[in-house]
């Protein structure tokens, strides 16, 4: 009976240095986009947060 670290080796050996990485990416568009979107959706939720926190003009009370 093998153990799992002796089929994992087993796998590893079994696998041609040409075929790790040498692969390519189609597709995936949609994860790229989403990640922009959240990133400038985070930016204009950071970007009112300090319009609404910003500090007030001193007033006069004088009049």
């Amino acid at each position: 009976m093998m153990t799992l670290s002796t089929q994992l080796l087993g796998l590893l050996a079994a696998a041609a240095p040409g075929q790790v990485g040498s692969g390519r990416i189609v597709g995936g568009w949609g994860y790229v986009w989403a990640c922009y979107a959240i990133t400038v959706a985070m930016l204009v939720l950071y970007a009112v947060s300090l319009w609404v926190r910003r500090p007030k003009a001193p007033t006069d009370a004088k009049e």
